[in-house]
């Protein structure tokens, strides 16, 4: 129907032009009629330049609209009210084509400025950068966190820290970095995050800048006053004791009436006292060496490792005890695994998790050691059907000297975490008290 007018036209011309040779074919007998077949010749010849005409319009006002498109024109107008009738349905089409275009591209405009504008007011900095390391678009968070204007090149982030524009393009998506860059006499902590993501047939990636040194100084903040409140509390509970006892035997020898000849009840009593007093002494010595040990560890002496060879030992480490509990104590492997860590430490850290494990069981319990690799990353997880861990104590366990168990020195899980970091991994702790817990070693 939108092109009705203009085939009609097209059909009725290409008629005429069929008919008029054979009309004067007929009549170029009659010489009478030579003025007839003489006017006949020239509407034939204007139908053939009437038809060469139109087509040529066509094509040029086709040529028009395609163009228009090609160079995202989209303020092109055809006329509707052209003297030529059969034009004027095909012109109505091609505006109401270029409307829609129109629309289209000012509701994509306004799609992109609204998530330019939201980027750009974000309070995470970014940077988005092409292949080259041309910068796309950088926010105001950025240009104000690192106290520059502008940002063309990524390269221009090296005054900041060394090969940073080499960080960047090699940071892996998805996967986050922590830089610390100088900035004008400042240290910024910056944890750095990248995302790909494809324009056609360009690669951009997103760079997110997160200064996160006021969150890291909370949280030393808080560290340090969860460790002072342990560090107060052991240290008290060990000194009360002592200074009553010191100062009841202090009070005995300066007091002018005290005998220095003791009765046997006396000098027991008085062994008791420091006994008493050697005991809590001791006591005080192993936190503090608790203390040094964790504040000793400072990096990791990594090599190949068969993690095999090292579950069988600790296996044979066991044996014994599991064995006078009645705990069965297995261990399973996916196949031979070889990775790079320290031994030593991980060794260490599987005893201190198997003793806990055994102490949560009473008897007739299980153990369950497995190591496996997914996404060529070492898992190894110690599972028991001990008595587990309150819901409230599991943010708590990994504490530096928090402990609930007696006797306990409140050092295995937190030196276990740190052992963790230093490998750049994990430790996760899932547990239901009366069912059991599974700890996760994820080295990464």
């Amino acid at each position: 129907m939108t092109y009705r007018h203009i085939s009609i036209h097209i059909v009725l011309q290409a008629i005429g032009i069929a008919f008029t040779p054979i009309l004067i074919a007929y009549l170029w007998d009659f010489e009478h009629l030579l003025l007839l077949r003489n006017a006949l010749f020239l509407v034939y010849v204007f139908q053939v330049w009437r038809l060469i005409r139109t087509i040529r319009k066509t094509n040029r006002e086709l040529a028009k609209f395609i163009e228009s498109f090609g160079f995202n024109d989209t303020t092109i107008h055809f006329h509707n009210r052209d003297k030529d009738a059969s034009f004027q349905d095909l012109f109505t089409s091609f505006n109401k084509i270029v409307e829609v275009f129109r629309q289209l591209k000012i509701d994509k405009e306004k799609e992109y400025l609204f998530f330019e504008t939201a980027l750009k007011k974000l309070g995470v900095a970014i940077i988005v950068v092409n292949e080259h390391q041309n910068v796309i678009m950088t926010n105001n968070a950025l240009l104000s966190m690192l106290g520059i204007k502008y940002l063309h090149r990524l390269d221009k982030l090296n005054q900041f820290k060394n090969n940073l524009a080499t960080e960047l393009m090699q940071l892996e998506p998805h996967r986050q970095k922590l830089v610390e860059l100088m900035v004008d006499g400042r240290l910024l902590q910056v944890a750095l995050t990248s995302v790909l993501m494809k324009q056609e047939q360009k690669t951009l990636r997103l760079l997110a800048f997160q200064d996160i040194r006021s969150e890291i100084e909370q949280k030393e903040l808080e560290s340090w006053q969860k460790l002072i409140r342990v560090l107060t509390h052991e240290v008290m509970n060990s000194l009360s004791p002592v200074n009553i006892l010191s100062t009841s035997l202090k009070s005995r020898f300066e007091s002018p009436t005290e005998q220095l000849i003791l009765s046997p009840e006396e000098q027991l009593e008085m062994y008791e006292a420091l006994d008493a007093i050697h005991s809590r002494s001791k006591g005080l010595t192993r936190f503090v060496e608790s203390y040094r040990s964790m504040a000793g560890l400072k990096s990791a002496q990594t090599n190949y490792c068969e993690i095999n060879t090292l579950l069988n030992r600790i296996q044979v480490l066991f044996h014994e005890d599991m064995n006078c509990n009645n705990v069965d104590f297995t261990i399973e492997t996916d196949g031979t695994i070889n990775y790079v860590l320290d031994e030593k430490l991980l060794e260490q850290v599987l005893i201190n998790l198997i003793k806990n494990s055994c102490e949560a069981i009473s008897t007739n319990g299980h153990i369950k050691l497995r190591a496996f690799l997914r996404d060529e990353q070492l898992h190894i997880t110690i599972e028991d059907n001990g008595k587990g861990i309150p819901s409230e104590e599991l943010d708590k366990v990994c504490v530096p000297f928090y402990t609930t168990r007696e006797g306990g020195n409140g050092v295995g899980l937190a030196l276990s975490r740190q052992v963790m970091r230093l490998h750049g991994g994990q430790l996760k702790i899932q547990s239901e008290e009366g069912t059991g817990t599974l700890i996760t070693l994820l080295f990464n």
